[in-house]
């Protein structure tokens, strides 16, 4: 028993650190988790961190805002292999995560999968301000937006006529496969025992 709760204790520790607060699991005993939800590494994790860029690497949008290209690199799903990247803006909401982020992989669980509003979503860590919030028609698939109240959410699905209201996060440079990607890592992920929608690995770029 003793075991059992430094175990737990230890994977607490461990998606703590993380931008997303882990929830807590659906069951009442979930039982060992696998090691590299304790670890918050992969097996081979040397190889997983992506050669990043400094600060300098930014680009600005057509309207001037502040572009960090290439902020954060992530794979879809425990099993995923394929790498995503994903170019942020330069606000303090997108600057607070960064800080929770580390240049090693990380395990991040979403516990929300809405699949008719087109997105996934969890709760991050951190005191945010609404200054950069504006309101949104039409979400484009692979954005990502922090509402009121602390929720991320990464659609991603074209969503028109979404009318929403949060502050701008970043978007995914490729967008080809995702949808697929993002519904194939929920599928295999149904039987979860922590009662994972779906898990990301992400790893920061930016120095």
């Amino acid at each position: 028993m003793k075991k059992s709760k430094m175990m737990i204790l230890a994977v607490a520790a461990t998606l703590g650190v993380s931008v997303f607060s882990g929830c807590g699991a659906r069951v009442e005993d979930p039982g060992e988790p696998p090691a590299e939800v304790i670890s918050g590494k992969s097996a081979d994790a040397e190889n997983d961190a992506v050669q990043g860029e400094d600060s300098a690497d930014r680009d600005r949008t057509d309207n001037g805002d502040e572009i960090l290209a290439d902020a954060v690199s992530v794979r879809i799903g425990r099993d995923g292999t394929d790498e995503w990247n994903i170019d942020m803006y330069h606000n303090d909401a997108v600057l607070t995560m960064l800080d929770y982020l580390s240049d090693s992989a990380l395990l991040f669980p979403t516990y929300t999968y809405e699949e008719e509003d087109g997105f996934v979503a969890q709760s991050v860590r951190g005191n945010y301000t609404r200054d950069d919030e504006v309101t949104i028609a039409d979400v484009k698939t692979g954005e990502l937006y922090l509402f009121s109240g602390g929720q991320l959410r990464f659609y991603f699905k074209d969503i028109e006529g979404a009318d929403i209201t949060a502050t701008p996060i970043g978007y995914y440079t490729d967008t080809e496969g995702l949808t697929e990607a993002v519904q194939k890592a929920y599928t295999s992920n149904l039987d979860d025992t922590w009662g994972v929608d779906v898990y990301f690995w992400i790893t920061k770029i930016l120095e």
